[in-house]
Order: structure tokens, then C-alpha cells, then sequence
């Protein structure tokens, strides 16, 4: 009998220490095992991030114009793109390191020339455009000088006649064609010119005389602008009023 009621005394004791154990998150039936973060959760969280950096990348004032490329995979920020100066890079590398991102791989290059290379391509396109457009005001006003020497109402085109237009009126409207053709093509090439690259240079143009005012950095500089100016087709007389200014 004694046996028995220790035997009962001591299961009593066991459980009431297992539930203490229980109670203080302490016991095997209370430990749990913490999940693993799914694939899918990593993934939402790195297009999130990269959402986030690319926003800021964008947004910002000096690295805005830059075309840059950012992609997050488990929490490394990897930023691709070119950038002008090292300072510019350095700049995208700490935007990109935001909180949730365990490192940045910043392989942006850099390039000096970025910016001038966007303007060259700016210019070839202008350039070509401009140049259409020369050429199709001086075939007009080719045109209507000859239409107002002959003094008929026929233009090369054949299209229409010009018979009650006076050869006088006709003359004026060649004159001022030809003036802005002339401003216009000697511009286009004054901003062909490297050594007129750095200059401010205002073209303009009263009966076939041209004008040139402005400030270039150097004295061959404004020789140069002279030159292109006086070798323009249709031009009589160059002023050269440009002002040199060294820095």
C-alpha cells in the first residue's frame, strides 16, 4: 500500500514539473520549429526592393538623364548602366543600398563623353534636317527668280502660272528666301565646327551681307566663323563683329 501511494505521489510530481515546463514555453510539446521564408515571399520581397531603388534612381536630379539598370536577387542589388563621372556612381551605389539589402554590386560604367555623345547625336540629326530644309528654300527661291526674270507664270514644277505677279514683287520674295537660306546654312555649319564648339555666335543675314556677332574663346576661332561665313554660297560680304573672350 505504501508502494503504491509513493508510486502515485511521484507521477503527481512529474506531471505538475512537465506543466511548469509547459507553462514557461519550456516543454517538447511547446517548441516549434520556425518555417523556412518561402521562395516566393524572397521573391516579392527583392521585386519590391528593386521597385523601390529603381524609383529612387529615377527620381533622382543628377543620375535622372543616366539610363540605369537595377536588379535584386536575395537581397544583392546589382546596378548595371553609364554614368559621367565617378561621383555619379558612387551616388547610385548608396541609393541603392536601402534597408533589405545585404550588399550592392555596383558595375556601372564610367564615361566622360556620355553627354557629349548624346549632343553629337542631336546635332547629326538637326544637321540633317536643317540641310532639307536649306535646300528646299533655295530651289524655291531659285525658282522664283527665274519665274520673275522671264516674267512668265510658269515655275519648273509646273505648278501654276505666275503671269499676273510682277517681276519686281517676285524679285523682293527671292531676295528674303535667299537671305534666310543663307542665315540658316551658315549656322548649320558654324555648329559643325569643332573649334566653334564652345562659342556663342549670332547669324545674320540683309541682302546677302552676313553678320556675325557672339564671343569665341580664341582669335582662330573667330577667324574660323569668318571664314565658314564668307565661303557660304550667295554671300557678298562677311562683318565679323565677333568678340574674343578667354577664360
Amino acid at each position: 500500500m505504501t508502494c503504491l501511494n509513493n508510486r502515485l505521489l511521484n507521477n503527481r510530481l512529474s506531471f505538475g514539473f512537465a506543466a511548469i515546463l509547459a507553462a514557461a514555453g519550456l516543454g517538447p510539446w511547446t517548441v516549434a520549429q520556425a518555417a523556412p521564408q518561402s521562395s516566393a515571399a524572397v521573391v516579392a520581397d527583392d521585386d519590391v526592393l528593386e521597385s523601390q531603388i529603381g524609383a529612387s534612381l529615377k527620381n533622382d536630379n543628377e543620375l535622372a538623364p543616366r539610363k540605369l539598370d537595377v536588379d535584386v536577387k536575395r537581397g544583392v542589388a546589382t546596378l548595371n548602366g553609364k554614368v559621367r563621372t565617378a561621383e555619379e556612381k558612387s551616388r547610385a551605389g548608396r541609393l541603392a543600398d536601402v534597408k533589405g539589402i545585404s550588399r550592392v554590386n555596383n558595375a556601372i560604367e564610367i564615361d566622360p563623353k556620355i553627354d557629349q555623345s548624346k549632343i553629337d547625336a542631336a546635332s547629326d540629326k538637326t544637321k540633317s534636317g536643317v540641310n532639307k530644309g536649306v535646300d528646299a528654300s533655295l530651289n524655291a527661291a531659285d525658282k522664283a527668280k527665274e519665274g520673275a526674270q522671264k516674267g512668265v507664270g510658269k515655275t519648273e514644277e509646273g505648278v501654276g502660272k505666275a503671269a499676273d505677279k510682277t517681276a519686281s514683287a517676285i524679285g523682293k520674295a527671292g531676295d528674303k528666301v535667299t537671305d534666310t537660306s543663307i542665315t540658316t546654312r551658315v549656322k548649320t555649319s558654324i555648329a559643325g565646327e569643332k573649334l566653334l564648339q564652345n562659342s556663342a555666335i549670332d547669324v545674320d543675314t540683309t541682302e546677302h551681307v552676313v553678320t556675325l556677332k557672339g564671343t569665341v574663346p580664341s582669335d582662330a576661332a573667330k577667324a574660323r566663323a569668318g571664314s565658314i561665313a564668307s565661303g557660304t554660297s550667295g554671300v557678298t560680304r562677311v562683318v565679323n563683329q565677333i568678340v574674343v573672350k578667354v577664360n
